[in-house]
């Protein structure tokens, strides 16, 4: 077997063994059990919450250098929810094993014209492009189409969290399709965790992706929107070759938000 093939069934190995739970059926067609909780969806208006994300993945387009090469990516990520005005936002730190350098970027999104601003506050450069094309944050809503996998409880039964699943079928030339679920607490519908398995084109990337993510210090309200989702100086609305907008500029220092760090 091919080592890339390998890795990556290897990668597609550690994913929540809830997942092999699922039935044979669809539940994107809408297929759904007759057991379990009702659909939620994320109980505040506004609230800032950390995630920490481990992936593997196999980029199939590209520079031939990089080309099916296995990479694995480790994530911190610091995020505001405020749909009271119809936003979310991220400062993140990904660091790559590999020996590639660290990278520090925020993005802020505007749910209403589905627009992100991707800003890379060290090199002060920023790229505008439209929401589908940079995803980074979870649904404030359980997918209709998701199928209830089960319940798990954490610590000495001290919370509940209830697991949510759905396949997207493959489009054209993409197989095999993507798998998503989504973890929530049973009572409170905060996030817990999410992941995905299949071919991704996001950030204009075609690869293989398997990725976990796991969510902590959840907190109502956000204390320095700016922080979140203020832009820089620099950010501005000038068009550019690759339909993006901003420009390049001097290396300089971030502000990125203090709520929501690890405290551990």
């Amino acid at each position: 077997m091919d080592h890339r093939v390998a890795m990556l069934a290897c990668l597609i190995a550690l994913l929540p063994a809830i997942i092999a739970q699922t039935t044979t059926e669809t539940p994107y067609a809408g297929n759904t059990t007759a057991a379990g909780p009702e659909r939620c969806c994320f109980p505040a208006n506004q609230f800032t919450i950390s995630k920490s994300t481990s992936s593997g993945t196999v980029r199939i387009d590209g520079p031939l250098l990089f080309r099916h090469q296995p990479l694995a990516i480790l994530e911190e990520a610091y995020e505001a929810y405020d749909y009271d005005n119809g936003r979310i936002a991220s400062y993140m730190i990904r660091r790559f094993l590999g020996g590639i350098p660290e990278q520090h970027l925020r993005i802020v999104e505007d749910l209403e014209e589905e627009t992100v601003w991707i800003i890379y506050p060290y090199e002060e450069k920023c790229v505008k492009g439209k929401a589908a094309n940079y995803p980074f944050h979870a649904d404030r809503c359980v997918s209709e189409y998701a199928e209830y996998l089960g319940t798990s409880y954490i610590d000495d039964k001290a919370v509940y969290t209830d697991t949510w699943g759905f396949l997207i079928p493959a489009r054209e030339n993409f197989h095999p399709a993507i798998y998503h679920s989504i973890t929530v607490g049973r009572d409170s519908c905060i996030p817990h965790g999410t992941s995905f398995a299949g071919l991704s084109d996001g950030w204009n990337v075609k690869q293989h992706l398997v990725t976990t993510s796991g969510y902590y210090n959840y907190e109502e309200g956000i204390d320095d929107p700016d922080a979140y989702f203020g832009l820089p100086d620099y950010c501005e609305e000038k068009p550019r070759k690759n339909g993006g907008t901003g420009r390049p500029g001097r290396p300089g220092r971030p502000d990125r938000p203090s709520k929501g760090r690890r405290t551990d």
